[in-house]
């Protein structure tokens, strides 16, 4: 069979086609198109001295060993931090999921948080 040229990107490549007696199979990408936009971040902060951080927790997988750590840290490298546990904001994966989510940009601003540490896992 001849060869024919393709050019992909900056380069050619030779492509030889396969005999008519080849198998095809149908291909399925696993990307699937993206189902949220993509948004700016929020603008970090300057500092977290006298900030009020705000911990949130799926539940899934060690938050209650990890979020005491970095607490303490925290507390020791920025001044007057104050920290409102996952507790506060309950589970955020489950059944009322949904629910609990779109309230949380509410519960963040009645709580006065600053900052967010989301430990969500997967």
């Amino acid at each position: 069979m001849p060869a024919s040229a393709l050019r992909r990107g900056a380069e050619w490549r030779t492509v030889t086609p396969l005999p008519p007696s080849t198998p095809t199979y149908e291909v399925v990408w696993p990307r699937s198109p993206r189902g949220v936009q993509l948004r700016r971040s929020a603008q970090r902060l300057d500092t977290l001295d006298g900030k009020r951080v705000a911990f949130l927790w799926d539940y899934l997988f060690r938050g209650d060993e990890l979020f005491p750590a970095l607490e303490r840290e925290l507390r020791s490298r920025f001044d007057g931090i104050e920290v409102v546990g996952y507790e506060v904001f309950g589970n955020l994966h489950g059944a009322d999921e949904k629910e609990r989510v779109s309230r949380l940009p509410d519960d963040l601003r009645d709580r006065g948080a600053d900052a967010v540490v989301s430990g969500m896992g997967c």
